[in-house]
């Protein structure tokens, strides 16, 4: 097959998982603002988002010495985005369905093609804060910015996300400027080109890299609740490694694309011959399980 009948194959495939998933119009809005929000009723199987949220409130209470009250709690009020509870894929088998739900992975897909990656999985547990939360991109590079993305960010709303409870501000459109915001243009409260994103809890957030995002000040009592996904293409450096980290019971639960969503298809750095033909055949059987399995060819084998 040539790479070109491999790209039309991929691209087909991903057609279909995506109009069967009722996602078309989604991707169309996300391809034109530079975010979407993917409903419950797509985004919540088996009302994973309550699931997750009581395993995220279990994990807290044991990392903190207490359990978040999201009626009427505090977070830590110098910082804009409130606790972080990071490092949570393995956890807790509710984290890989988050991960493998077929929603996230067919927008991320489309974002960043079949070889994207997992970076990082962090809850976010966000109170009252005053401290500010600047409009940013998340690609963090010189501009220009690379377009298409590299990178996309994907969350679970937990609670209800609205202004008033802190939701995330979004700049629609920012993301076809290829561009960093100036200084004068990072204000969030105020702008008039910011809105506030509403999600109601087990909504799907998605955005791409590239699009000019922060956050709106909590204004209520209590604790705005998410999970986010950092999704990248697996030619950027991951913030959370999870090379030979992954247990083989959670590989064996799941479908071959697990193992390549958790880095296992990519090549590590070596130190000498022998170390990298032992570290290029390791990762090509990941590769070649995935491909074996779905019809799906990665267009770069890293």
């Amino acid at each position: 097959m040539t790479a070109t009948d491999a790209n039309d194959t991929n691209a087909k495939a991903l057609q279909r998982d995506l109009a069967s998933l009722g996602l078309l119009a989604y991707v169309e809005d996300l391809d034109n603002n530079g975010f979407t929000v993917i409903p419950p009723s797509i985004a919540n199987p088996d009302g994973l988002a309550d699931r997750m949220l009581s395993i995220c409130l279990d994990i807290a209470e044991a990392r903190m010495g207490s359990r978040p009250d999201l009626a009427r709690g505090e977070t830590g009020r110098d910082s804009p985005v409130g606790d972080t509870l990071k490092a949570l894929l393995l956890e807790d088998p509710v984290f890989e369905e988050a991960l493998m739900n077929p929603a996230l992975l067919a927008v991320s897909t489309h974002l960043c093609g079949y070889d994207v990656v997992l970076s990082s999985l962090t809850a976010f547990l966000k109170g009252a804060s005053d401290v500010p939360f600047s409009l940013h991109t998340d690609t963090r590079l010189p501009s220009p910015l690379p377009d298409p993305p590299l990178l996309c960010k994907c969350i679970y709303a937990l609670t209800d996300f609205n202004r008033e409870n802190g939701s995330t501000a979004f700049v629609p459109g920012s993301h076809k400027w290829t561009r960093n915001p100036e200084p004068h243009e990072r204000r969030v409260e105020g702008n008039p080109d910011a809105i506030a994103v509403d999600a109601p809890a087990g909504s799907l957030i998605i955005f791409q890299g590239n699009t000019w995002h922060g956050a709106y000040n909590r204004q209520v009592a209590g604790i705005r609740a998410s999970v986010h996904l950092l999704m990248v293409r697996s030619l950027l450096r991951v913030t959370e490694d999870f090379m030979n980290r992954i247990p083989q019971e959670a590989l064996t639960r799941n479908s071959a694309r697990f193992a390549i969503l958790t880095q296992q298809g990519v090549v590590p750095g070596y130190v000498d011959k022998q170390d990298e033909i032992q570290k290029v055949m390791r990762a090509m059987s990941y590769v070649d399980a995935f491909e074996d399995e779905s019809g799906i060819s990665l267009p770069v084998k890293r």
